[in-house]
């Protein structure tokens, strides 16, 4: 880490938190207070401890109750969580981990265990932060290459169809050219595909649903899959209603899956 890990102590007895300071004082952390839960709770909301020292006992809500508090919440949910009871029984352990905490000290609370403790958690963490940080780099590498590869598709798309309404076109050039044409639309459907993907994992994803003749889509589906389909000796057969389908849908969407399915 390359500044102070921050260790959060959460006690109602200011003897327990002078003595837990006192046991971590040569530990180079930076030790935050908090003589009740909901101090806790409100100072979490304008910090970001490395771990949680949380004592079990405390009037009003109790630690068991706090710490299933805390990993509820998604802002807070990957702080590791020490709890330290006097406690002892299988019950109360049970009670704890199904609240959700990491780590457990018994009291009184032995200096060498604590810091051995302390230590294990703030590993976690930091092998969090590190994983979290490449997750979002290969999040923003990835909508980048997605992104750049719109322009030269398009541009392949263009020239493609500006090819195909040539006259003097012999029947096997303007085959090549339309192979050309149907693979660069089935690349730009991939490419559409992770935007829409990225979309939906960051929430973002939002339905434009219009009226749609169906039949019309299913006949832009087979007009566009049809080569690729006889290229494979495939005999693609697509019967419709001989009236018009009216739905309300997002076409482009609903593009993708049809696109998808063939």
């Amino acid at each position: 880490m390359l500044q102070q890990p921050q260790v959060f102590i959460v006690d109602d007895e200011p003897t327990a938190r002078d003595t837990i300071e006192g046991l971590l004082y040569r530990e180079n952390y930076d030790l935050i207070f908090a003589a009740d839960v909901f101090d806790a709770l409100d100072q979490l909301n304008h910090i970001s401890p490395d771990v949680i020292l949380m004592d079990v006992m405390m009037p009003g809500v109790d630690g068991f109750e706090a710490c299933q508090r805390i990993k509820n919440d998604e802002r807070w949910h990957h702080i590791p969580i020490i709890l330290i009871t006097a406690l002892n029984s299988k019950e109360d352990i049970a009670r704890g981990l199904d609240a959700g905490a990491d780590e457990f000290l018994s009291k009184p609370v032995n200096g060498l265990e604590l810091r051995a403790r302390v230590r294990s958690m703030l590993r976690i963490k930091e092998q969090y932060d590190e994983l979290t940080r490449l997750l979002h780099l290969r999040e923003d590498m990835a909508g980048m290459v997605v992104h750049d590869m719109r322009v030269p598709l398009n541009v392949i798309l263009g020239f493609s169809e500006l090819l195909l309404i040539e006259n003097n076109l012999v029947d096997q050039q303007r085959q090549d050219i339309e192979k050309i044409h149907s693979q660069a639309q089935r690349l730009q459907a991939f490419v559409n595909d992770l935007l829409i993907l990225a979309k939906a994992e960051q929430d973002k994803f939002i339905l434009n649903c219009t009226q749609v003749d169906v039949n019309r889509l299913m006949e832009e589906v087979e007009q566009d899959h049809g080569l690729l389909a006889q290229s494979k000796k495939i005999n693609l057969v697509v019967k419709l209603p001989p009236y018009p389908t009216l739905m309300m849908l997002d076409k482009n969407l609903m593009r993708r899956v049809l696109d998808n399915l063939l």
